[in-house]
């Protein structure tokens, strides 16, 4: 099946604008560490909030950089099963961490969380139509 030129550039926006948000947020392990780690003292980080994982700056760090190596592949369009399942993966875990702010939405600031249900839509979409995202793909 051939896909139209439509399908390309709606699917190389799925890719782009998936990149965008989440290059952030593995930025922001490298600039913030503390905040994915906590401080060690009385301030819980990310990881042991929502995962229920402590973890150190220096593991934090490695995994901000893992993330957007990662992430630079999957924006080149590379290992697209890989690349696209596992970013299929990673907004699915958010999602599920984030499950009792988006069931509830009108406390503040869970309003922000039920923004993850869409994206991981958006991110199944992709994974379903891989093959057929080609528009600035390294990978075929």
């Amino acid at each position: 099946m051939t896909s139209s030129k439509n399908t390309q550039l709606a699917l190389f926006s799925l890719r782009l604008s998936i990149f965008i948000l989440m290059v952030v947020w593995a930025y922001l392990k490298i600039a913030a560490p503390v905040s994915y780690a906590g401080d060690g003292a009385e301030k819980a980080g990310i990881f042991a909030g929502f995962y229920g994982v402590s973890i150190g700056q220096s593991a934090v760090l490695a995994i901000g950089i893992a993330q957007i190596i990662f992430l630079l592949a999957y924006l080149a369009g590379l290992f697209k099963t890989i690349t696209v399942g596992g970013v299929l993966l990673m907004n699915a875990a958010t999602l599920l961490v984030s499950m009792p702010k988006i069931l509830n939405p009108f406390e503040q600031p869970n309003l922000l969380f039920l923004a993850s249900v869409p994206i991981l839509g958006a991110s199944l979409a992709h994974f379903l139509m891989r093959k057929d995202d080609t528009f600035l793909s390294l990978g075929k």
